[in-house]
């Protein structure tokens, strides 16, 4: 074998060895695009071993790292290390840009490269950033490229700005809120404060402009579709009397809450904190109402808890329960003994009231009769008959001297009777009896 042949054979084997050594290795890009256009930008790789390669760390020798970018997007930058480089980029032109990256020995620039990669570039005219929605009770979520957020609830949305190379440092701003409800606002701020009062789907709309300039300006338009839910304000399960054991009973459990829920139920002796995943889960999409089964083996007291939950809050609630066994129901029990007790009190209350109304007819009143007429007729009342007894009201010793003086009185008008006169018929009675004549 000659010398020329020799010098080949050993290229090719370290040519092939070379090529070996560049799939242990891979080139990791990565930038802090997207950018406005007249910012700049920052794009780095950094090698490292292949997952599942022989080689654990990288061999400490020196490496040169290459790259290549799109026009008009230009390196304003470049630093490098002993195993990552980056460059900073700036372009007047929105586009997106293609850059490219590979790294090679330094000792040997006529070998194979380690490891090459390629990444894009965003430029824009746009003012970058994005949104923000905050409640006061944390109740945000962000699903489906939506947020889902609670009525009645101030919300605060947030233009947050992306500016990695401080390019917006002295620009002014101004941005102009459409919530979605017929609602807008114009502030100077970055945030502003919105209440959605009934549920629905709005869409929310930003117009921001910055000010860089008398002569320059950027602008930025965003948007957010914002699901506006109601909290779950009252859990209620009907059904939760009448309970036989060893029968299954339905329960009816009504959520006061916007829909989709997660609806989970558990039996239990006593009111159970906090539901964990032994529960029952029950997924309502589009309704607000459940019903569930259970059989009660055993005698109670049971408690029913149940959690109603969606996307913006959480609620709890516990039943007790009372089961008894087959047989008389308790009502029947009930309902005799309250018969008997109203019976009793009736019975009370009209004895009550026929005392009362006897005590008012004892009382009378006594009717005199002044008239001349009734004279006769006292007269002949107490004439006195044969074989008969008689009790007079008048003194016996006066009886004749008060019926000469009552004659005399008749002969005078009723008007004029003195003081004295009426002494006379006050005066006390005494008893005396007659004989029969």
């Amino acid at each position: 074998m000659t010398s020329l042949e020799l010098l080949l054979l050993l290229n090719t084997a370290v040519l092939s060895g070379k090529e070996g050594m560049c799939w242990q290795y891979e080139l990791l890009l990565s930038n802090n695009g997207p950018i406005t256009t007249g910012a700049r930008g920052t794009v780095e790789a950094r090698l490292v071993p292949k997952p599942g390669s022989r080689q654990e760390q990288l061999e400490p020798q020196p490496y040169t790292f290459h790259w290549n970018v799109e026009s008009p997007l230009a390196i304003v930058r470049s630093s490098e290390q002993e195993f990552n480089s980056s460059i900073t980029v700036r372009s007047l032109a929105p586009k997106l840009y293609a850059l490219r990256a590979w790294v090679t020995r330094t000792d040997c620039s006529w070998c194979p490269p380690l490891a090459h990669g390629s990444i894009k570039l965003l430029v824009t005219d746009s003012v970058v950033g994005t949104l923000s929605l905050k409640q006061p009770n944390g109740s945000i979520t962000f699903s489906r490229k939506e947020y889902e957020l609670a009525t009645n609830i101030p919300t605060q949305i947030s233009f947050i700005l992306y500016d990695p190379s401080d390019y917006f440092d002295t620009a002014s701003f101004r941005y102009f809120w459409y919530f979605g409800d017929g609602e807008r606002m114009v502030t100077n701020k970055s945030y502003a404060l919105h209440i959605y009062p009934t549920p629905g789907t709005y869409q929310l709309h930003l117009d921001v402009l910055a000010y860089l300039n008398h002569s320059q300006q950027r602008t930025g338009v965003y948007g957010a579709s914002l699901s506006l839910l109601d909290t779950i304000k009252k859990i209620e399960v009907m059904s939760v009397d009448d309970i036989h054991a060893d029968h299954k009973k339905n329960f009816y459990i009504y959520v006061n809450g916007s829909p989709p829920l997660d609806v989970c139920w558990l039996v239990s002796r006593s009111c159970i904190a906090v539901i964990d995943h032994s529960c029952d889960l029950i997924e309502l999409p589009s309704s607000t109402v459940s019903n569930v089964s259970y059989t009660f083996r055993d005698l109670g007291p049971y408690t029913f808890n149940v959690r109603a939950k969606n996307s913006v809050s959480t609620l709890q609630a516990c039943y007790k329960i009372t089961t008894w066994k087959n047989g008389i129901h308790p009502v029947w029990f009930i309902v005799p003994c309250v018969t008997l007790f109203t019976i009793i009190l009736l019975f009370v209350l009209s004895i009550a009231m026929r005392k009362g109304s006897a005590r008012k007819d004892s009382i009378e009143v006594a009717d005199f009769d002044f008239s001349p007429m009734s004279d006769k007729s006292v007269t002949e009342a107490w004439a006195p008959s044969r074989g008969t007894v008689h009790l007079c009201c008048i003194p016996c010793g006066r009886q004749k001297h008060e019926s000469h003086s009552l004659s005399r009185r008749e002969a005078h008008s009723l008007l004029k009777f003195s003081h004295t006169q009426i002494q006379a018929y006050s005066q006390r009675p005494e008893i005396c009896s007659s004989s029969p004549l």
